[in-house]
């Protein structure tokens, strides 16, 4: 049972969020039907991705199905970050997304690209869901203790009902805008790619795992595709339990940083997580939303992790 009670969500939904459109959802043309690369050595326009083979997404059940989900090259590249922003341009042509893939590291090398801790869902449960509705229970669940008077001072200037949905940012760039070493790396790290007709299905697709102790893949694929909408966010990268999504016009100050903040927190609650990794959003903001919020001004990059 969880610790935390369900929200009630607002009567409205389609009244909550203004469509905007989106930089990233350029489509795939019908006819292009983009199929996996077969494995082996391979080149999309001027790119060598040298050799590479499917991933097969054998779940974490035995009786799993085996099913090719993604290509990924056997070998870092010299400069992944360089090649996935020449990827990306040429995206629209393939209907295939990049993303930089790094492993779990340590004992595990192998995990999950390798492994297959993989399990792909169909788009439709992506579609058939609201982004206010997955962040207002996530708000709900994973950031308000349960109670008649619950303890959320960390939510502040918010309180226990889930805020709503943040004004779009500003549009009208490219993720090549970002500086090229504002993507940190840190580690072994090759290109993926992905036949999809936006970056944020990417996610369903393949069936990642790595937010499944809060949010289902279906889940993220749907505020994703939010956050591309309203703020020109594109998914990057994805580890074990890491996501990177660079932001090409990150919120300027933290009153327009604040209510991305809460929508940040109901995805993925250890952003407040003090004792999350180093690098992470909640050993440097404290815990908080206000924190986290200060944290996001003119920050071109945003690394989720979960726990």
């Amino acid at each position: 049972m969880s610790r935390f009670p369900h929200s009630s969500l607002p009567s409205s939904l389609d009244e909550a969020c203004v469509p905007v459109p989106s930089l990233w959802n350029v489509g795939v043309p019908s006819a292009l039907h983009p199929e996996l690369p077969a494995a082996g050595r391979l080149r999309l326009g001027d790119v060598d991705l040298g050799a590479g083979r499917p991933a097969v997404a054998r779940g974490t059940t035995p009786d799993a199905a085996s099913v090719p989900v993604l290509w990924f090259a056997d070998h870092p590249s010299d400069d992944p970050a360089a090649m996935w922003r020449r990827l990306v341009d040429l995206y629209p042509d393939t209907g295939l997304w990049p993303l930089l893939l790094t492993p779990l590291g340590g004992g595990d090398p192998d995990r999950p690209w390798d492994s297959g801790e993989l399990e792909p869902v169909p788009l439709a449960q992506v579609d058939a869901l609201h982004p206010l509705a997955v962040l207002a229970r996530g708000w709900a669940e994973g950031l308000v203790p349960m109670g008649p008077d619950p303890y959320v001072q960390h939510l502040r200037p918010f309180g226990a009902g889930f805020p709503g949905l943040s004004a779009p940012l500003r549009l009208g760039a490219r993720p090549a805008d970002v500086p090229g070493d504002a993507i940190d790396l840190r580690g072994w790290a090759r290109i993926g790619l992905v036949p999809c007709g936006r970056p944020a299905d990417a996610i369903a697709a393949i069936g990642w795992l790595g937010a499944i102790n809060s949010r289902r893949a279906e889940e993220v694929s749907a505020v994703l595709r939010s956050w591309e909408d309203r703020f020109g966010v594109v998914l990057a990268g994805l580890g074990f339990a890491t996501l990177t999504l660079l932001v090409p016009h990150p919120p300027a100050e933290v009153s327009v940083a604040l209510p991305v903040a809460a929508e940040m927190a109901a995805l993925c609650p250890d952003v407040l997580a003090e004792d999350g990794p180093l690098d992470g959003f909640g050993y440097t903001a404290g815990g908080t939303i206000e924190g986290l919020a200060r944290l996001l001004v003119d920050r071109p990059v945003w690394k989720l992790w979960w726990d």
